[in-house]
């Protein structure tokens, strides 16, 4: 018995230091991206870099085409390898290669003899034609990584990843040069060297390698149990982007330009527990597929969302505190949004929390209350928008009020729905 404690406590120890060492290296790529970010665009015309960006904007929309197979095998690959079934498994996961390798591919065949088109037929121009086929074809890399990356559940693979971010991270700095010297095209350079360089090293450490091999039936089976998860997923971040579409419509510029500074604070404050969801939720796949108990889930992911809740609310108190001292130095322009900023921080805290339990929910395979769930996320935001409204007639401090009262009801609805998945236990 003494044995069996101490190796626990070992394994425990070393997969809390994999953690560790995955998530850290997390917020230092997601740092250096920032940082970097910031030095380009001071060499950089806003109309040079929205050339660029017109082609890459609809790049996200080419992932709706995996079907959710990607979803899929970051559910399945774990859960089977948990229940012991590494054959199948390892069938999922070659059906899904084949898939995205031959998707993947076909997209940058098929933007290339577009982009040939458009330039012979002279609606676009040679600079026009060179970055749709660079752009869409990062765009289709990227669907390939993400599979890759899909297939990274272990700790020692998780140990692999993190030394992979540790690489880009440097490399965020290294490639600067390539702006400076060439502005735009440097740039474009700069962009495509960092994707491909993200691919080759999935690629080189991957954990499995096997040759890919495509089944209809193991196809079927990675979409049945991966678009659901896509689509909820999906529709789950655009309800987030309600508020700001509030302002949009009902409010003018200047209210939506106070309101930027808050939105980008909660998105670098939600890489923390984004990068602790990519952790935990294999791991979970993983419990669940070895012991099929939804009881243990729930019960793992209720003492990670106590931990995950009180870091977040403490961070969330540091910065509201730091903010009123920070603004006025570094973005003087938008001192009015200091208290909205303050506000939003704490919806980011609740919607940590609910991201957790989406991802304990799909490790389960229990989509059903995501529509219940997600229905009700937009009600709560409409709704409490218009109560802070009533009171206030301050449009941009009601959604803020909105914005973190729908997470705090979001949680309830979470928990609502997450404990009725103790019983019966399958």
């Amino acid at each position: 018995m003494k044995n069996t404690k101490v190796a626990k406590l070992i394994v425990a120890l070393r997969n809390g230091k994999v953690a560790s060492k995955y998530i850290g290296s997390g917020l230092l790529k997601t740092a250096a991206q920032a940082i970097s970010g910031l030095i380009v665009l001071r060499w950089l015309e806003p109309e040079s870099l929205g050339t660029w960006q017109s082609y890459t904007v609809f790049v996200g929309y080419l992932h709706i085409l995996t079907l959710g197979v990607t979803s899929g095998l970051n559910r399945e690959l774990p859960y089977w390898l948990g229940k012991g079934d590494v054959e199948l498994g390892m069938e999922r996961l070659k059906t899904a290669g084949y898939f995205t390798t031959v998707l993947s591919f076909s997209l940058m065949l098929l933007i290339s003899l577009i982009a040939s088109v458009l330039y012979i037929t002279n609606v676009f121009n040679l600079n026009q034609a060179v970055m749709m086929v660079l752009a869409f074809s990062t765009g289709a890399l990227a669907i390939q990584t993400n599979f890759l990356g899909a297939t990274y559940r272990s700790d020692q693979a998780f140990d692999k990843l993190a030394k992979i971010q540790l690489y880009i991270s440097l490399l965020y700095f290294a490639l600067i040069p390539l702006v400076y010297f060439f502005e735009l095209w440097g740039y474009i350079a700069y962009e495509i060297a960092l994707a491909v360089t993200l691919y080759v090293g999935y690629q080189f450490f991957r954990p499995y390698r096997v040759a890919y091999r495509f089944s209809t039936i193991q196809l079927k089976e990675l979409i049945k149990v991966g678009f659901p998860m896509y689509f909820w997923n999906y529709l789950a971040a655009m309800s987030r982007t309600i508020p700001r579409l509030i302002l949009v419509l009902f409010g003018n510029p200047l209210l939506v330009g106070l309101f930027a500074p808050a939105s980008s604070i909660n998105a670098a404050m939600l890489n923390l527990p984004d990068y602790i969801n990519r952790y935990l939720f294999p791991k979970m796949s993983y419990k669940f597929g070895k012991n099929n108990d939804k009881n243990e889930i729930y019960k793992y992911t209720i003492k990670a969302a106590i931990y995950l809740f009180f870091v977040m609310m403490f961070g969330g108190v540091v910065l509201a505190l730091i903010i009123p001292y920070v603004f006025p130095i570094f973005f003087p322009k938008y001192v009015d949004g200091v208290l909205i900023a303050q506000i939003v921080i704490f919806s980011g805290v609740f919607y940590s929390i609910n991201a957790l339990f989406h991802n304990a929910l799909n490790s389960v395979k229990s989509f059903k209350p995501f529509k219940f769930i997600i229905v009700l996320r937009v009600i709560y935001i409409a709704g409490f928008t218009m109560l802070a409204y009533y009171f206030s007639n301050d449009l941009l401090l009601s959604v803020s009020i909105g914005a973190v009262f729908a997470e705090i009801f979001n949680t309830m609805s979470y928990l609502y729905f997450f404990q009725k998945i103790k019983l019966p236990n399958q």
